[in-house]
């Protein structure tokens, strides 16, 4: 059961053995080590040099006597943990090498207030935690309502995504709530002249761009597309570079 259960947590049969036979001998030379896991003594030298190196067993000496236990088994939790750790630092770089070489550009469209309100549930998944919005607020609450960008703000929050939005320098609505820079609600903004904002709102995160219509076309769609969402991401971020801090109000 011992030997299954450390198994599981990615020891393979022989490095269980040895650790569970340090466990139930204390300090011991190899060969002791060897004949308690019913290994043979030369692979037992690899495999101790093995669990030395994961933290598992630790060495010491009494006079010339090398000899060898097993410590606490709570590091095996650790070596669990740490797998994880690594993994998921390297997720963002094999799901980038993922998208590159097999993810085939994809369209979704969505038509109604419905159906732009799934727009705004798939931003609220994004892993890469940010957000790019060219945007009116007044087209955001035409398209979906006021009560429910509300909500959705407060959600986008709560999951730690930061929006930074391009607003029109007048014309719009300016609150500490919506369309005014606010750090407490993870939002930057600069503001650009009116005549760059056109009827569509923009939407970038993660590898997609969401477009909404008006409230008369009532529809929007996703494009999921590397190269296409790169490209505006690029446009995006050099429109910001021109934009103002502050609106005309």
């Amino acid at each position: 059961m011992y030997k299954r259960a450390l198994m599981s947590s990615g020891l393979d049969e022989k490095q269980a053995g040895v650790y569970i036979a340090c466990l139930e001998l204390g300090p011991a030379k190899v060969p002791a080590i060897a004949r308690q896991a019913q290994i043979k003594r030369t692979t037992t030298y690899g495999v101790v040099d093995e669990l030395v190196s994961m933290g598992l067993i630790v060495s010491s000496y009494k006079g010339k006597t090398k000899l060898y236990r097993a410590v606490n088994p709570e590091v095996v939790l650790s070596l669990q943990e740490d797998k994880k750790r690594k993994v998921e630092e390297a997720l963002p770089g094999l799901s980038e090498l993922f998208l590159t070489r097999h993810a085939r550009p994809k369209i979704t469209f969505f038509e109604g207030r419905d159906g732009i309100k799934k727009i705004y549930g798939d931003i609220l998944e994004c892993k890469s935690k940010q957000v790019r919005q060219i945007v009116r607020v007044k087209d955001h609450i035409a398209a979906v309502g006021d009560a429910f960008i509300k909500d959705y703000i407060k959600k986008r929050v709560a999951r730690g995504i930061t929006a930074r939005d391009l607003h029109p320098v007048s014309g719009d609505i300016y609150t500490q709530e919506r369309g005014m820079e606010n750090p407490k609600l993870k939002r930057c903004v600069r503001y650009l002249p009116p005549h760059v904002f056109h009827a569509a709102m923009i939407m970038i995160y993660d590898h997609k761009v969401a477009m909404v219509s008006t409230k008369e076309e009532n529809f929007g769609f996703i494009i999921e597309s590397k190269q296409f969402s790169n490209t505006l991401s690029a446009y995006f971020d050099f429109m910001w570079g021109l934009g103002s801090r502050n609106p005309e109000t």
